[in-house]
């Protein structure tokens, strides 16, 4: 389905599938992803990235507000206090002003024809660890620009094959918070339409998860299929649309310390 389909149509085929793994401990940024969990992914790139959210919440009698998920920094819990959960304090118009540091682990990750995958900390960037085995980068360049749809893979530096972004990884917290994806891709440059799950509200995660959002491997429009480039990849012929993350609140009867 697109942008341009009739509100009614259906889609012939699955295309999209949203799967959880299992709890988020499944992942540790200490190992990576190990062999036995994701296989064939590249050395150094077995890892996910950090995106540390501030999520600031003002509560008064009558509303709340939820501001945007651009707003990204780093913060300690007290002791005593739950992970990622700052103590609220009041503000001069009486207002309890409370804030949520979250982290999630994101992944965006290609293959290629001969079964190569490997993630991206940019879009023109291959995921790779220093040479302790740490991870330098962070989330926000791949949550807060679009991406590629196809890269070239590093699995061999002359005439390298052209992979494709398949799976996107989200580790989601353990906080009152749902994080939730909403992924438009457009495959091929304008006209070209922008492909989307056909959901009338986004996905929302589950908390304290470890979640794979597989995409489709063609993208096929009222004309016919469109193709992957040939060699070399023009300059942002297909991507995946920023804004596919977002946050959402959950209901205090969902979410208990």
């Amino acid at each position: 389905l697109h942008t341009e389909s009739p509100g009614s149509l259906l889609p012939q085929f699955q295309s999209w599938s949203l799967l959880c793994l299992g709890p988020s401990s499944l992942y540790s940024h200490n190992l990576g992803l190990q062999e036995q969990q994701q296989a064939g992914l590249l050395g150094g790139s077995a890892y996910l990235l950090p995106w540390d959210v501030i999520v600031r919440l003002e509560q008064s009698q009558k509303d709340r507000f939820w501001p945007q998920v651009g707003d990204t920094g780093c913060g300690r819990s007290k002791p005593g206090q739950p992970m990622g959960l700052s103590k609220g304090r009041k503000t001069k118009g009486g207002k309890d002003l409370s804030e949520f540091n979250v982290k999630i682990f994101v992944g965006v990750e290609y293959e290629c024809p001969r079964g190569h995958r490997f993630m991206c900390s940019a879009p023109d960037k291959v995921l790779k660890t220093s040479g302790s085995g740490l991870v330098k980068d962070n989330g926000n360049k791949v949550t807060g620009c679009d991406m590629p749809l196809y890269f070239p893979c590093p699995c061999r530096a002359s005439k390298p094959l052209t992979a494709q972004l398949m799976r996107i990884h989200v580790v989601t917290p353990k906080a009152p918070v749902h994080v939730t994806l909403n992924p438009r891709v457009q495959p091929a440059p304008s006209p070209c339409p922008t492909f989307v799950t056909g959901c009338q509200e986004p996905m929302r995660l589950s908390q304290s998860a470890y979640w794979v959002l597989r995409l489709p491997y063609v993208y096929v429009g009222d004309q016919g299929p469109y193709l992957p480039p040939k060699d070399p990849i023009p300059p942002n012929y297909g991507k995946l649309l920023a804004g596919m993350y977002g946050i959402s609140e959950v209901g205090s009867s969902d979410f208990k310390f």
